[in-house]
């Protein structure tokens, strides 16, 4: 009988230590299954795929809880959990940081669930419009069964087309560290994997929706390391993306096998969850639920499921990232004088023509006047130069569709008022009438423009614009009443 329950203490502490070992902690992750890694878009998304932060243009935090199965096993009553916070910091020009820190075990004073603490920081960053890699170092600490850690690597790398198409590959666990040092004489390996996997978005005014399909294999063993693979097919689908409240619904199925024990067990099973969300101003609040069937065979049959609850917070406004200038995209102007006095000067000798224009300067010589665009009319030089250096990024994820207008002033203007206004082509006679003709959106507000400008992506009638190439230019006027303007600018939106 003692052989008998020291050796169902050693398969739980074995089970144990297998779950506990898992970083994958998502409330929206567990509704999806392992197709998650494709999209990746939150915190907990960094446990997935660190490449997925590469197109989050925002700030973020997330708590998670999971309930989880307390393995249908009656010698000794389980209370099992997992929580999880996260974090995700996106710097211009330098990428999105992540920091995840997550702890599981067991609320019962008598267990045979040892503490994990695992705590994982992630780096990603977008190269050109389509794609992003990423990668993750990772700290686990065990105590309960000895003091033990490890340290392991993540990468991934993503690819998102103008077309909907999307895919991503990662490797979980590349070192395969042992945890030290060994216990009982068992040396115990993290499960190294492989992923690979496919998606399709589609979208209108009011909903968005994803059709994924992912797989994954694993290396893995205590006694001797076997391979396994899993298959999982999953779809996501957002509703009311028009309003302030929208809703999300999806759901997945896992195929194959993998390790339990040591025995290579059918791991099938499916996974649903819900989402809500609301947008205050540029921000959000998201609750995601999620439910999986727990893949376990035990003594009593088939255990009980998983259960996720999250809660996640991301301030909008962020930032846009930096990407690599266009050849066709005029720089920001220099810094002018209000009222420059004539003065000779001897012009040096350029290779290149100076770029155009779209404000008329105060002449300094009169043979010789600084260029003017010959597109746009600013009469009467009533625009004075705004020198702002200007980005464009197209943060849109799957509950929401953000544009965002990343301003960066050169120059200290006290202004009162500004806007922002969005053409599919340059205006050539500057008037109210031309800018109410053609004007696809304008955007304003009081004070000093802001660090970023968030544009929703619609026309003045509420439709979603088409993929493009379109131009932008921000104006203000400050104290006295005096008008400026930047240059024009442009943007493709894929």
């Amino acid at each position: 009988m003692k052989k008998t329950l020291s050796a169902l203490l050693l398969v739980l502490f074995v089970f144990s230590f297998a779950q506990g070992a898992d970083f994958l902690r998502s409330a929206r992750g567990g509704g999806l299954g392992i197709s998650y890694f494709l999209m990746a878009d939150d915190p907990s998304g960094a446990l997935y795929n660190p490449s997925g932060l590469g197109f989050i243009k925002g700030f973020q935090t997330q708590l998670t809880y999971q309930k989880m199965s307390d393995y249908d096993y009656s010698i000794v009553p389980e209370k099992p959990y997992s929580g999880h916070f996260g974090l995700v910091y996106y710097r211009p020009r330098a990428g999105t940081f992540a920091l995840n820190t997550i702890q599981s075990g067991s609320f019962s004073k008598l267990t045979n669930i040892s503490t994990i603490n695992h705590a994982v920081l992630s780096y990603g960053r977008e190269l050109g419009t389509s794609w992003s890699t990423g990668g993750s170092i990772k700290y686990l600490s065990e105590n309960g069964f000895g003091k033990r850690s490890a340290f392991d690597l993540d990468l991934g790398a993503s690819f998102r087309s103008s077309v909907g198409v999307f895919s991503a590959v990662a490797f979980e666990n590349i070192v395969r560290s042992s945890l030290s040092p060994a216990y009982r004489g068992v040396t115990e390996y993290l499960p190294r994997r492989e992923r690979l996997g496919v998606g399709y978005n589609l979208a209108g005014p009011s909903f968005q929706g994803a059709f994924l399909l992912a797989g994954q294999v694993e290396e893995w063993g205590i006694t001797e390391k076997t391979t396994t693979s899993l298959a999982n097919i999953a779809t996501e689908w957002w509703f009311l993306q028009d309003r302030d409240f929208s809703f999300a619904a999806r759901t997945g199925y896992t195929f194959g096998n993998a390790l339990h024990n040591d025995i290579k067990s059918d791991y099938k099973g499916p996974t649903v969850g819900l989402s809500l969300d609301y947008r205050f101003g540029l921000n959000d609040i998201r609750f995601d639920y999620s439910w999986q069937a727990f893949p376990f065979e035990t003594g009593g049959g088939s255990a009980a499921g998983d259960h996720f609850i999250s809660f996640t917070v991301g301030w909008g406004g962020t930032p846009g990232f930096s990407a690599p200038e266009r050849p066709d995209e005029p720089k920001a102007p220099k810094l002018r004088q209000e009222a420059p006095k004539p003065k000779q000067e001897t012009p040096k000798p350029k290779k290149e023509a100076p770029k155009p224009k779209i404000f008329q300067e105060t002449p300094v010589q009169e043979s010789e006047k600084p260029p003017v665009d010959k597109d746009t009319n600013f009469k009467d030089a009533s625009y004075l130069q705004f020198s702002v250096e200007m980005e464009v990024s197209d943060i849109s994820s799957m509950d929401l569709k953000r544009i965002v207008f990343y301003v960066r002033p050169q120059q200290a203007i006290k202004t009162t008022s500004w806007k922002l206004y969005v053409f599919k082509a340059k205006v050539k006679n500057w008037s109210e009438q031309e800018i109410s003709r053609w004007a696809l959106a304008v955007i304003e507000g009081k004070g000093v423009p802001p660090i970023n400008i968030i544009w929703n992506g619609q026309d003045t009638k509420g439709e979603l614009v088409p993929s493009g190439k379109y131009y932008y230019i921000l104006t203000a006027v400050d104290q006295k009443g005096q008008n400026y303007t930047t240059e024009w600018f442009n943007f493709k939106l894929e």
